[in-house]
């Protein structure tokens, strides 16, 4: 390694990641070494002040009741949804009650086109269907006599 530690190798040496190759450099460069020794005694001095600290100010935030504010808005989240399935399962019904009633609408419109096409496609009404069968339809008689 030519070149002094970058600021990326400190930090992986701080890290406790040290290869070989730094090991080495920092066993040659007293430079390096005595960076690293300096930035060690920076941060356990930071870690015994923050401690100190910490112990001298045992509580530091104040307690905050979040309770019933968090309670009423659980519970206006609740009846909102509540409200929006009984609203889509409500639209749901509403459109399959419509949906059936155009079905049996369908179904009887069709019912009543099969009986008037029933009762035209008849060549003679019901009531005189009796009277077809006396009288003969057709050219006459095939001998050339008329009745």
């Amino acid at each position: 390694m030519n070149t002094h530690l970058s600021p990326e190798d400190i930090s992986h040496w701080l890290a406790g990641e040290r290869s070989s190759e730094v090991e080495r450099h920092t066993g040659e460069c007293e430079q390096c070494s005595a960076r690293l020794d300096d930035m060690e005694n920076r941060l356990a001095e930071f870690r015994r002040t923050t401690h100190d600290w910490s112990a001298a100010h045992p509580v530091a935030a104040p307690r905050i009741d979040w309770g019933q504010s968090v309670r009423r808005t659980a519970q206006r989240w609740v009846l909102a949804a509540a409200s929006l399935v009984i609203l889509i399962s409500g639209s749901a019904y509403w459109e399959h009650a419509r949906q059936r009633a155009r079905v049996a609408e369908m179904a009887r419109e069709d019912a009543i086109l099969k009986q008037v096409d029933a009762e035209i496609s008849r060549a003679v009404p019901q009531p005189m269907e009796p009277l077809v069968s006396l009288v003969t339809w057709g050219p006459g008689p095939k001998d050339g006599s008329k009745n």
